[in-house]
């Protein structure tokens, strides 16, 4: 990223500035995809002790139904970016 901002910046790069800001969008993009995935993942190492059994999920039965959903969901999305093998078109998919 940082080569290419630098490129970018350079007065050389004039013929290719529309497809260096392309590439540094959707490489960015990718970063924030991969960010956030780790963010999610954190925290769902947290809440899936507490909402795949014990007195919690008892007590919150509404929820832990919804947190279930919720983990096939990222399951699917998980196993759908494990299929893509290039890192950017898998940050791309909806």
């Amino acid at each position: 990223m940082m080569n290419l901002n630098t490129m970018n910046a350079q007065r050389h790069s004039l013929p290719f500035k529309e497809e260096l800001t392309t590439l540094l969008a959707t490489l960015s993009d990718t970063g924030d995809t991969i960010e956030r995935w780790f963010k999610i993942q954190q925290m769902w190492t947290a809440l899936e002790s507490v909402f795949t059994g014990g007195d919690i999920a008892k007590q919150m039965p509404m929820e832990a139904k919804k947190f279930s959903q919720i983990d096939k969901d990222w399951m699917k999305i998980m196993q759908k970016s494990a299929e893509t093998k290039l890192v950017v078109p898998c940050c791309q998919n909806d």
